[in-house]
């Protein structure tokens, strides 16, 4: 169960970038880009996903749109390059009608994936782990010290509950 939220984060801009910038690419210009242009736009989401990695920090609604409008901001001229279709000036207000929708709408799917993914592994994590033997000491009032009994106790995320004794 490894699943943080910064490697799901990572692997959503790695797809949404490309995705994003292929697509609206082909509404530009009704047409798919070339071989060249898909090689460098899935290029750029994996430098793009590199960049989130290094950062080391929680990713953001707002971080996750600054990548992803850096990302169509050179991801859809580079799904252009190879492009046997010319410019694409006559579809420009859709194309720029789509990115506004779609970055921010995506970068809120990203963060939202993410932290799904960082609960259900959480919830897992604590199902999936067994109880372990822990020795304990009984305090006694009256006596000559402590008697050693046997509780079980979780990884420390359940319920605590009374120790178990012989």
């Amino acid at each position: 169960m490894s699943a943080h939220p910064e490697s799901v984060s990572r692997a959503g801009v790695a797809v949404a970038v490309p995705g994003l910038a292929l697509t609206a690419h082909g509404i530009a210009t009704g047409s798919a880009p070339g071989s060249a242009g898909i090689v460098l736009c899935v290029a750029l989401g994996a430098a793009l996903a590199a960049v989130v990695a290094r950062s080391g920090q929680r990713v953001s609604p707002i971080r996750a749109a600054v990548v992803l409008a850096v990302g169509q901001l050179f991801g859809h001229p580079a799904a252009g390059v190879g492009d046997v279709v010319g410019g694409h000036s006559a579809h420009l207000t859709g194309v720029l009608a789509w990115h506004a929708v779609a970055v921010p709408v995506s970068a809120a799917l990203l963060v939202v994936v993410a932290r799904c993914a960082a609960l259900i592994t959480a919830v897992l994590t604590v199902l999936t782990s067994g109880p372990a033997a822990v020795a304990v000491g009984e305090a006694r009032l009256f006596g000559d010290g402590w008697r050693p009994g046997l509780a079980v106790a979780g990884a420390g995320s359940a319920p605590r509950a009374p120790p178990v004794h012989r």
